[in-house]
Protein backbone atom coordinates (compact mmCIF):
# COMPACT_ATOMS: atom_id res chain seq x y z
CA UNK A 1 0.00 0.00 0.00
CA UNK A 2 2.83 2.37 0.77
CA UNK A 3 3.96 4.52 -2.13
CA UNK A 4 7.56 5.52 -2.80
CA UNK A 5 6.72 8.52 -4.99
CA UNK A 6 7.67 12.00 -3.79
CA UNK A 7 6.56 15.41 -4.92
CA UNK A 8 9.23 17.02 -7.06
CA UNK A 9 11.74 19.05 -5.07
CA UNK A 10 11.12 22.75 -5.72
CA UNK A 11 13.63 25.00 -7.37
CA UNK A 12 15.97 27.07 -5.24
CA UNK A 13 14.85 30.15 -7.18
CA UNK A 14 11.60 31.68 -6.11
CA UNK A 15 8.83 32.94 -8.30
CA UNK A 16 9.18 36.50 -9.58
CA UNK A 17 12.84 35.67 -10.30
CA UNK A 18 13.94 36.97 -6.89
CA UNK A 19 15.94 35.20 -4.24
CA UNK A 20 13.59 33.36 -1.85
CA UNK A 21 14.11 35.78 1.05
CA UNK A 22 13.50 38.86 -1.11
CA UNK A 23 10.50 37.35 -2.85
CA UNK A 24 9.05 36.24 0.46
CA UNK A 25 9.43 39.68 1.98
CA UNK A 26 7.95 41.35 -1.08
CA UNK A 27 4.94 39.03 -1.27
CA UNK A 28 4.53 39.17 2.49
CA UNK A 29 4.22 42.94 2.39
CA UNK A 30 1.76 42.74 -0.49
CA UNK A 31 -0.32 40.12 1.34
CA UNK A 32 -0.32 42.07 4.59
CA UNK A 33 -1.47 45.20 2.79
CA UNK A 34 -4.24 43.31 0.98
CA UNK A 35 -5.46 41.68 4.19
CA UNK A 36 -5.54 45.03 5.93
CA UNK A 37 -7.61 46.50 3.11
CA UNK A 38 -9.97 43.56 3.34
CA UNK A 39 -10.49 44.17 7.04
CA UNK A 40 -8.46 41.24 8.42
CA UNK A 41 -6.09 43.40 10.45
CA UNK A 42 -8.49 43.84 13.35
CA UNK A 43 -7.22 43.44 16.92
CA UNK A 44 -7.75 40.02 18.48
CA UNK A 45 -9.53 41.54 21.48
CA UNK A 46 -12.82 41.57 19.54
CA UNK A 47 -15.81 39.74 20.97
CA UNK A 48 -15.75 35.97 20.62
CA UNK A 49 -19.21 36.18 18.99
CA UNK A 50 -18.37 38.86 16.41
CA UNK A 51 -16.02 39.37 13.51
CA UNK A 52 -15.08 37.24 10.52
CA UNK A 53 -15.92 33.53 10.30
CA UNK A 54 -13.58 30.74 11.49
CA UNK A 55 -10.41 30.56 9.43
CA UNK A 56 -10.05 34.30 8.88
CA UNK A 57 -6.63 35.84 9.56
CA UNK A 58 -6.59 38.69 12.08
CA UNK A 59 -2.83 39.27 12.22
CA UNK A 60 0.08 38.40 9.93
CA UNK A 61 3.72 38.97 10.88
CA UNK A 62 6.92 37.93 9.21
CA UNK A 63 8.35 34.80 10.87
CA UNK A 64 11.70 35.69 12.50
CA UNK A 65 14.79 34.17 10.96
CA UNK A 66 15.56 32.04 14.02
CA UNK A 67 12.18 30.31 13.67
CA UNK A 68 12.36 29.71 9.92
CA UNK A 69 12.74 26.12 8.77
CA UNK A 70 15.45 25.10 6.33
CA UNK A 71 13.95 25.12 2.85
CA UNK A 72 11.33 27.72 3.76
CA UNK A 73 10.08 30.31 1.30
CA UNK A 74 7.20 32.48 2.48
CA UNK A 75 6.70 32.05 6.23
CA UNK A 76 4.46 33.89 8.69
CA UNK A 77 3.28 33.83 12.24
CA UNK A 78 -0.47 34.34 12.10
CA UNK A 79 -3.43 34.82 14.40
CA UNK A 80 -6.80 33.70 13.16
CA UNK A 81 -10.39 33.07 14.13
CA UNK A 82 -11.47 29.59 15.13
CA UNK A 83 -14.07 27.74 17.19
CA UNK A 84 -13.46 27.34 20.91
CA UNK A 85 -14.08 24.25 23.04
CA UNK A 86 -17.40 25.83 24.10
CA UNK A 87 -18.52 26.63 20.56
CA UNK A 88 -17.80 30.36 20.72
CA UNK A 89 -15.48 32.30 18.42
CA UNK A 90 -11.87 32.58 19.55
CA UNK A 91 -8.44 33.60 18.28
CA UNK A 92 -5.62 31.09 17.84
CA UNK A 93 -1.97 31.52 16.87
CA UNK A 94 0.18 29.46 14.53
CA UNK A 95 2.62 29.53 11.63
CA UNK A 96 2.30 28.96 7.88
CA UNK A 97 5.44 28.05 5.95
CA UNK A 98 5.62 27.41 2.21
CA UNK A 99 8.44 25.64 0.40
CA UNK A 100 10.84 27.79 -1.56
CA UNK A 101 10.57 27.76 -5.33
CA UNK A 102 7.70 27.91 -7.77
CA UNK A 103 4.44 26.36 -6.52
CA UNK A 104 2.87 23.53 -8.51
CA UNK A 105 -0.29 24.07 -10.52
CA UNK A 106 -3.10 24.54 -8.06
CA UNK A 107 -0.77 25.57 -5.23
CA UNK A 108 1.20 23.78 -2.53
CA UNK A 109 -0.70 21.02 -0.71
CA UNK A 110 -0.87 21.71 3.02
CA UNK A 111 0.23 19.55 5.93
CA UNK A 112 -1.79 20.72 8.92
CA UNK A 113 0.66 20.03 11.71
CA UNK A 114 -0.69 19.36 15.20
CA UNK A 115 2.35 19.40 17.52
CA UNK A 116 3.00 17.66 20.80
CA UNK A 117 2.17 19.51 24.01
CA UNK A 118 4.86 21.97 25.05
CA UNK A 119 2.99 23.89 27.76
CA UNK A 120 0.19 26.44 27.82
CA UNK A 121 2.17 29.62 28.50
CA UNK A 122 2.74 31.99 25.60
CA UNK A 123 6.49 31.42 25.64
CA UNK A 124 5.91 27.68 25.10
CA UNK A 125 4.01 28.06 21.81
CA UNK A 126 5.68 26.73 18.65
CA UNK A 127 5.07 30.06 16.92
CA UNK A 128 7.02 31.81 19.71
CA UNK A 129 9.59 29.25 20.88
CA UNK A 130 9.93 27.12 17.76
CA UNK A 131 9.82 23.34 17.65
CA UNK A 132 12.02 20.98 19.68
CA UNK A 133 15.14 19.73 17.88
CA UNK A 134 13.83 16.18 17.60
CA UNK A 135 10.70 17.42 15.75
CA UNK A 136 12.19 20.00 13.38
CA UNK A 137 13.72 17.57 10.83
CA UNK A 138 10.31 16.11 10.00
CA UNK A 139 8.89 19.56 9.32
CA UNK A 140 11.82 20.40 7.05
CA UNK A 141 11.35 17.12 5.21
CA UNK A 142 7.70 18.01 4.61
CA UNK A 143 8.83 21.25 2.97
CA UNK A 144 11.44 19.43 0.88
CA UNK A 145 8.75 17.00 -0.28
CA UNK A 146 6.62 19.89 -1.50
CA UNK A 147 4.17 20.35 1.36
CA UNK A 148 3.38 23.66 2.99
CA UNK A 149 3.35 23.37 6.78
CA UNK A 150 0.55 25.01 8.78
CA UNK A 151 1.31 24.47 12.47
CA UNK A 152 -1.21 25.50 15.11
CA UNK A 153 -0.32 26.62 18.64
CA UNK A 154 -3.74 25.38 19.87
CA UNK A 155 -6.37 27.38 21.66
CA UNK A 156 -5.30 29.56 24.57
CA UNK A 157 -1.53 29.11 24.22
CA UNK A 158 -0.13 32.07 22.27
CA UNK A 159 -3.41 34.00 22.41
CA UNK A 160 -5.76 35.04 25.25
CA UNK A 161 -8.20 32.61 26.81
CA UNK A 162 -7.94 29.25 28.58
CA UNK A 163 -6.34 26.21 27.04
CA UNK A 164 -8.74 23.24 27.19
CA UNK A 165 -5.97 20.62 27.25
CA UNK A 166 -6.80 17.27 25.71
CA UNK A 167 -9.90 18.40 23.83
CA UNK A 168 -10.36 16.81 20.42
CA UNK A 169 -12.71 19.31 18.76
CA UNK A 170 -10.68 22.31 19.92
CA UNK A 171 -7.49 20.73 18.62
CA UNK A 172 -9.16 19.86 15.32
CA UNK A 173 -10.78 23.26 14.78
CA UNK A 174 -7.49 25.04 15.46
CA UNK A 175 -5.77 22.90 12.82
CA UNK A 176 -8.50 23.08 10.18
CA UNK A 177 -8.99 26.81 10.51
CA UNK A 178 -5.28 27.42 9.94
CA UNK A 179 -5.63 25.56 6.63
CA UNK A 180 -8.47 27.96 5.85
CA UNK A 181 -6.16 30.88 6.62
CA UNK A 182 -3.69 29.55 4.08
CA UNK A 183 -6.40 29.81 1.43
CA UNK A 184 -6.06 33.61 1.65
CA UNK A 185 -2.58 33.16 0.15
CA UNK A 186 -2.64 32.54 -3.58
CA UNK A 187 -0.03 29.78 -3.59
CA UNK A 188 -1.93 27.39 -1.28
CA UNK A 189 -3.92 24.42 -2.50
CA UNK A 190 -7.30 23.35 -1.12
CA UNK A 191 -5.77 19.89 -0.72
CA UNK A 192 -4.54 19.10 2.78
CA UNK A 193 -3.66 16.33 5.19
CA UNK A 194 -3.49 16.29 8.99
CA UNK A 195 -0.20 15.23 10.62
CA UNK A 196 -0.18 15.03 14.41
CA UNK A 197 2.33 13.95 17.07
CA UNK A 198 1.60 12.96 20.68
CA UNK A 199 -1.22 15.26 21.84
CA UNK A 200 -1.32 16.37 18.22
CA UNK A 201 -1.90 12.74 17.22
CA UNK A 202 -5.00 12.81 19.40
CA UNK A 203 -6.02 16.04 17.68
CA UNK A 204 -5.27 14.65 14.23
CA UNK A 205 -7.56 11.66 14.79
CA UNK A 206 -10.34 14.00 15.90
CA UNK A 207 -9.58 16.15 12.84
CA UNK A 208 -10.10 13.10 10.65
CA UNK A 209 -13.60 12.66 12.04
CA UNK A 210 -14.59 16.34 11.88
CA UNK A 211 -12.94 17.64 8.69
CA UNK A 212 -15.62 16.74 6.15
CA UNK A 213 -18.44 18.44 8.05
CA UNK A 214 -16.48 21.34 9.52
CA UNK A 215 -14.73 22.45 6.32
CA UNK A 216 -16.43 20.88 3.29
CA UNK A 217 -14.91 23.53 1.02
CA UNK A 218 -11.44 22.03 1.58
CA UNK A 219 -10.09 18.77 0.16
CA UNK A 220 -8.96 16.66 3.10
CA UNK A 221 -7.04 13.65 1.76
CA UNK A 222 -5.87 11.81 4.86
CA UNK A 223 -4.53 11.79 8.40
CA UNK A 224 -1.28 10.64 10.00
CA UNK A 225 -0.97 10.20 13.77
CA UNK A 226 2.48 9.65 15.29
CA UNK A 227 2.61 8.29 18.87
CA UNK A 228 -0.89 9.65 19.56
CA UNK A 229 -2.45 10.08 22.97
CA UNK A 230 -5.42 7.68 22.98
CA UNK A 231 -7.43 5.51 25.36
CA UNK A 232 -7.67 8.10 28.12
CA UNK A 233 -9.73 5.76 30.27
CA UNK A 234 -6.89 3.25 30.30
CA UNK A 235 -4.18 5.88 30.52
CA UNK A 236 -5.67 7.27 33.74
CA UNK A 237 -6.33 3.86 35.33
CA UNK A 238 -4.07 1.51 37.34
CA UNK A 239 -1.17 1.73 37.84
CA UNK A 240 -1.32 5.43 36.93
CA UNK A 241 -3.83 6.11 39.72
CA UNK A 242 -1.78 4.42 42.46
CA UNK A 243 -0.81 6.90 45.21
CA UNK A 244 2.80 5.74 45.09
CA UNK A 245 3.08 6.01 41.30
CA UNK A 246 5.23 8.85 39.91
CA UNK A 247 2.95 11.73 39.04
CA UNK A 248 2.43 12.34 35.33
CA UNK A 249 3.91 15.68 34.27
CA UNK A 250 0.62 16.60 32.58
CA UNK A 251 -1.57 16.25 35.68
CA UNK A 252 -1.24 19.95 36.63
CA UNK A 253 -2.20 20.90 33.07
CA UNK A 254 -5.18 18.52 33.23
CA UNK A 255 -6.29 20.14 36.48
CA UNK A 256 -6.12 23.63 35.01
CA UNK A 257 -7.83 22.58 31.77
CA UNK A 258 -10.72 20.76 33.43
CA UNK A 259 -11.36 23.75 35.67
CA UNK A 260 -11.77 25.80 32.48
CA UNK A 261 -13.86 23.33 30.48
CA UNK A 262 -16.03 22.10 33.39
CA UNK A 263 -16.28 25.07 35.78
CA UNK A 264 -19.44 23.79 37.46
CA UNK A 265 -18.20 20.23 37.83
CA UNK A 266 -14.48 20.40 38.51
CA UNK A 267 -12.59 22.36 41.16
CA UNK A 268 -8.87 21.56 41.54
CA UNK A 269 -9.10 22.32 45.29
CA UNK A 270 -11.35 19.25 45.65
CA UNK A 271 -8.66 16.91 44.34
CA UNK A 272 -5.19 18.44 44.68
CA UNK A 273 -3.02 18.85 47.77
CA UNK A 274 -1.57 22.31 48.51
CA UNK A 275 1.58 21.26 46.65
CA UNK A 276 -0.57 20.02 43.77
CA UNK A 277 -2.56 23.23 43.67
CA UNK A 278 0.70 25.17 43.38
CA UNK A 279 1.55 23.07 40.33
CA UNK A 280 -1.89 23.68 38.81
CA UNK A 281 -1.38 27.41 39.29
CA UNK A 282 2.06 27.13 37.69
CA UNK A 283 0.69 25.27 34.66
CA UNK A 284 -0.14 28.55 32.96
CA UNK A 285 3.44 29.73 33.37
CA UNK A 286 5.61 26.63 32.92
CA UNK A 287 6.57 24.85 29.73
CA UNK A 288 6.57 21.06 29.91
CA UNK A 289 10.34 20.78 30.41
CA UNK A 290 10.12 23.06 33.44
CA UNK A 291 7.10 21.20 34.78
CA UNK A 292 8.90 17.89 34.31
CA UNK A 293 11.79 19.12 36.42
CA UNK A 294 9.38 20.40 39.07
CA UNK A 295 7.47 17.10 39.31
CA UNK A 296 10.36 14.68 38.81
CA UNK A 297 10.57 13.52 42.45
CA UNK A 298 6.84 13.60 43.21
CA UNK A 299 4.29 10.80 43.48
CA UNK A 300 0.53 10.95 43.09
CA UNK A 301 0.26 11.10 46.89
CA UNK A 302 2.24 14.33 46.88
CA UNK A 303 -0.09 15.94 44.36
CA UNK A 304 -3.56 14.43 44.94
CA UNK A 305 -5.55 14.14 48.15
CA UNK A 306 -7.02 10.85 46.88
CA UNK A 307 -5.32 9.73 43.68
CA UNK A 308 -7.75 6.93 42.67
CA UNK A 309 -10.78 9.19 43.19
CA UNK A 310 -9.11 12.11 41.42
CA UNK A 311 -8.26 9.96 38.41
CA UNK A 312 -11.78 8.54 38.34
CA UNK A 313 -13.15 12.09 38.14
CA UNK A 314 -10.75 12.93 35.32
CA UNK A 315 -11.75 9.77 33.45
CA UNK A 316 -15.41 10.74 33.72
CA UNK A 317 -14.88 14.28 32.45
CA UNK A 318 -12.49 13.25 29.68
CA UNK A 319 -14.65 10.41 28.35
CA UNK A 320 -15.95 12.66 25.55
CA UNK A 321 -12.38 13.18 24.35
CA UNK A 322 -11.77 9.56 23.37
CA UNK A 323 -11.05 9.04 19.67
CA UNK A 324 -14.31 8.93 17.67
CA UNK A 325 -14.75 5.77 15.63
CA UNK A 326 -17.22 7.24 13.10
CA UNK A 327 -17.03 10.01 10.53
CA UNK A 328 -13.65 9.11 9.01
CA UNK A 329 -13.97 9.45 5.24
CA UNK A 330 -10.26 9.51 4.31
CA UNK A 331 -7.31 7.18 5.04
CA UNK A 332 -5.77 7.12 8.51
CA UNK A 333 -2.16 6.04 9.05
CA UNK A 334 -0.78 5.56 12.56
CA UNK A 335 2.72 4.80 13.83
CA UNK A 336 3.97 4.28 17.40
CA UNK A 337 7.28 3.19 18.93
CA UNK A 338 7.29 -0.01 20.98
CA UNK A 339 9.48 1.41 23.78
CA UNK A 340 7.37 4.53 24.23
CA UNK A 341 6.29 5.31 27.80
CA UNK A 342 2.91 6.09 26.24
CA UNK A 343 1.86 2.47 25.60
CA UNK A 344 1.81 1.53 21.95
CA UNK A 345 -0.77 -1.14 22.74
CA UNK A 346 -3.29 1.64 23.43
CA UNK A 347 -2.73 2.94 19.92
CA UNK A 348 -3.05 -0.57 18.48
CA UNK A 349 -6.41 -0.88 20.24
CA UNK A 350 -7.49 2.50 18.87
CA UNK A 351 -6.55 1.44 15.34
CA UNK A 352 -8.65 -1.71 15.73
CA UNK A 353 -11.61 0.35 16.97
CA UNK A 354 -11.29 2.72 14.02
CA UNK A 355 -11.16 -0.20 11.60
CA UNK A 356 -14.23 -1.68 13.29
CA UNK A 357 -15.99 1.62 12.67
CA UNK A 358 -15.29 1.34 8.95
CA UNK A 359 -12.23 3.58 8.62
CA UNK A 360 -9.36 2.87 6.22
CA UNK A 361 -6.60 2.40 8.83
CA UNK A 362 -3.03 1.20 8.83
CA UNK A 363 -1.11 0.88 12.10
CA UNK A 364 2.65 0.33 12.22
CA UNK A 365 4.49 -0.37 15.50
CA UNK A 366 8.15 0.67 15.22
CA UNK A 367 10.32 -1.73 17.19
CA UNK A 368 12.73 -0.12 19.63
CA UNK A 369 11.60 3.49 19.10
CA UNK A 370 10.55 5.70 22.00
CA UNK A 371 8.30 8.76 22.18
CA UNK A 372 10.99 11.03 20.76
CA UNK A 373 13.02 8.85 18.39
CA UNK A 374 9.85 7.72 16.63
CA UNK A 375 9.64 10.99 14.68
CA UNK A 376 12.92 10.42 12.86
CA UNK A 377 12.26 6.71 12.41
CA UNK A 378 8.79 7.32 10.99
CA UNK A 379 9.82 10.11 8.61
CA UNK A 380 10.21 8.00 5.42
CA UNK A 381 6.90 6.31 6.14
CA UNK A 382 5.16 9.63 6.72
CA UNK A 383 6.41 11.01 3.40
CA UNK A 384 5.31 7.86 1.56
CA UNK A 385 1.86 8.04 3.11
CA UNK A 386 1.47 11.69 2.18
CA UNK A 387 2.52 10.98 -1.40
CA UNK A 388 -0.02 8.16 -1.56
CA UNK A 389 -2.75 10.48 -0.30
CA UNK A 390 -2.25 12.61 -3.42
CA UNK A 391 -2.56 9.72 -5.87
Amino acid sequence: MRASARLASPSRRSMLGLRPSRAARFLGLVLAACLTLLGFGVPHAASAHQGPPPGSPTEFSWLPDHLRLDGAGLAWRVEYTSTSFDGTRNIVGGTITFPSGRPPAGGWPIAALLPGASGTAEQCAPSIAGNPPFATPLLESLLAAGWAVAETDYEGVSTPGPNPGIHGPSEAYSAIDLVRVAQHIGIASRTWAAVGYSQGGHGALHTSALAADYAPELDHVGTIAIAPVTQLQLLLSAPADDPGFPVNVFMPYFGAALAATHPGQYQPADWFTPAGLALVAAAGERCTEQMAAQTAALTNADVFTDAPAAMAQMRELLAAQEIPTAGHTEPIRIVHGTTDGLPWQFTELTAAQLEGGGADVEFVPLTGEDHFSVLAAAEPMVLDWLAAFLE
